[in-house]
């Protein structure tokens, strides 16, 4: 990859840690909507998880330094007019506390995508809320930390992890994953195509699959929470794609492919490139499979369907990627330098050609005379990964060819 385009990906980053974007603000200050809502939830949120952390940091003879710390983290849960607030543990920063958010959320919610996992962390609020009540009356410490351990797993659980998604990603989740995390004046376009506007947030039928970012850092605002499944450097911007964008097989038409097969009756899937010639031979696939079956099966899958990591065959694999506008350069370069990924690396240069043979394969491109090389070529940098039509002994159930070895 050039230095330019590591810069650029550098930059991106940058950009998603970086202290200039200004936190939520109070739900008194603006009309309600979806997105402020939830940022004002995560914020209470935390500050309960915070007030739990430091409780387990305070030393003291008796329990009232311990019981400050779960009242606060109550306060912020409920908030001042709600059931269990307690003056002593002080005002909380939201007056409104994360379970009003999260219950007008909830309210607002309809078929989005984002509803079952705001409904879920409503769920884990009030066990946590529940908790706490009961850490306020416990005698002893043992049974008070009984409860907040307790409390503090399910505010774990409300806040998610921004690399989930659906009702497991939680809070984070659907801020990272769905269009939740579309803020109020965030311009919204297709997220199963490749962007041409910038700034912009890709959204697929409520899934929010990446957010485009101008090349100029300090122009663009990010959603305040989302996780980065992969970058993509463009010509006019830069592309963060989040964890629905392993989705987009599912959710998305490929709308080029799509007009082109309405204008002439064919097939809805494209031709492999005809600018270049076969990438690989028949026997390099094969022997290709045997270095994917010792050292990337028990993660990618017997059949490249995913297991612990994402699927790497079959339609949508293929689709994700043509969405993506990935060249074969693309996946050698992620392949080469990050797997396996317990001991990247680790292989020699002529397995990770054989490798990468064997995905070509069972991905259906076709084979020729040629080796793929141990080296990037231009050929590489001009193949685009996309579902290859008219591919012969195709495995229905996932889309992919055989391969002998």
């Amino acid at each position: 990859m050039r230095s330019s385009s590591l810069r650029s990906i550098a930059g991106a980053i940058a950009i998603l840690t970086s202290t200039a974007f200004a936190g939520p603000t109070r739900a008194g200050d603006l009309t309600r909507n979806p997105h402020q809502e939830a940022l004002l939830a995560l914020a209470d949120i935390d500050v309960a998880i915070d007030a739990l952390n430091k409780a387990s940091s305070v030393t003291a003879n008796s329990g009232d330094p311990y019981k400050q710390q779960a009242r606060r983290a109550a306060n912020a849960i409920v908030g001042v007019g709600g059931s269990g607030y307690d003056p002593s543990a002080g005002e909380p920063i939201d007056r409104s506390g994360a379970l009003d958010h999260l219950s007008w959320l909830s309210a607002h919610a309809g078929n989005s995508a984002w509803g079952p996992a705001v409904r879920g962390s409503v769920v884990n609020l009030k066990v946590a809320g529940a908790h706490l009540a009961e850490s306020a009356k416990a005698d002893g410490l043992e049974t008070f930390w009984s409860q907040t351990s307790d409390a503090l797993q399910s505010l774990l659980i409300a806040a998610g992890r921004s690399s989930q998604l659906g009702v497991l990603g939680g809070l984070r989740g659907a801020l990272a994953t769905t269009d939740l995390g579309v803020p109020p004046n965030g311009k919204v376009v297709p997220g199963c195509t490749v962007p041409s506007e910038f700034p912009a947030y890709g959204v697929a039928k409520g899934y929010l699959t990446y957010v485009a970012l101008p090349r100029d850092e300090e122009a663009t605002r990010l959603p305040e929470v989302i996780g980065v499944r992969d970058v993509s450097v463009r010509s006019n911007g830069i592309v963060v794609h989040t964890a629905a964008a392993d989705l987009v097989g599912e959710l998305c038409p490929i709308a080029d492919a799509v007009a082109t097969a309405n204008a002439s009756n064919m097939s809805t899937t494209p031709d492999p490139p005809a600018n270049t010639g076969a990438l690989y031979t028949e026997q390099q696939a094969e022997r290709g499979k045997h270095v994917f079956d010792s050292n990337c099966s028990s993660c990618h899958g017997n059949n490249l369907q995913g297991a612990s990591a994402p699927p790497i065959g079959g339609s949508t694999f293929m689709r994700k990627a043509k969405m993506l506008d990935w060249k074969v350069s693309d996946m050698r370069n992620l392949v080469v330098t990050s797997m396996p990924a317990n001991n990247p690396g680790s292989l020699t240069k002529q397995q990770y050609a054989d490798v990468l043979a064997y995905l070509l394969a069972v991905n259906c491109y076709p084979s020729g005379d040629r080796s793929f090389p141990t080296s990037a070529t231009l050929a590489l940098r001009q193949t685009q990964l996309q579902p290859i039509r008219g591919a012969k002994d195709e495995n229905s159930k996932n889309d992919t060819c055989p391969v002998k070895g």
